[in-house]
């Protein structure tokens, strides 16, 4: 049985790579901008300026307040299912919004982009208990 010399070689490159690569991605997500510490279920959250975002998970706005300068709030989706976000409150979007609603896979991420300075108040439509406030600056 012949063996050549690199043979052993190629099946370790990607034992090596792999701690390279855990180590790279935790130093992007460590980077990161939400907007409640990990584990945290805090009921109000001050944005940072890198841009703010919030994690949907357990059918549930892992905040339910949050001030954040003119401009975009990322909504991160852990939950399987899809969230519609829009402004309003215990699912019923108002007739005259003023951020337009956004649907949100899961596992994705959207947007709402607030222009005007204000106090919004966000519901998910499809999960009417999903409730938040957003004080835009």
């Amino acid at each position: 049985m012949s063996h050549h010399p690199f043979a052993r070689h190629r099946l370790l490159r990607p034992a090596a790579v792999l701690p390279a690569l855990v180590l790279a991605l935790a130093a992007c997500s460590s980077g990161s901008s939400t907007s409640e510490a990990p584990g945290s279920q805090a009921p109000s959250s001050q944005a940072s300026s890198g841009g703010a975002s919030v994690t949907l998970s357990g059918l549930a706005f892992k905040v339910t307040e949050i001030t954040v300068p003119v401009g975009g709030l990322t909504f991160v989706n852990q939950d399987v299912v899809t969230h519609i976000l829009a402004e309003g409150e215990n699912g019923v979007e108002v007739s005259d919004a003023r951020v337009q609603k956004v649907s949100v896979n899961g596992g994705s991420q959207g947007d709402l982009v607030f222009t005007v300075a204000g106090d919004y108040h966000i519901t998910c439509t499809v999960h009417h208990a999903m409730n938040m406030e957003v004080h835009v600056q």
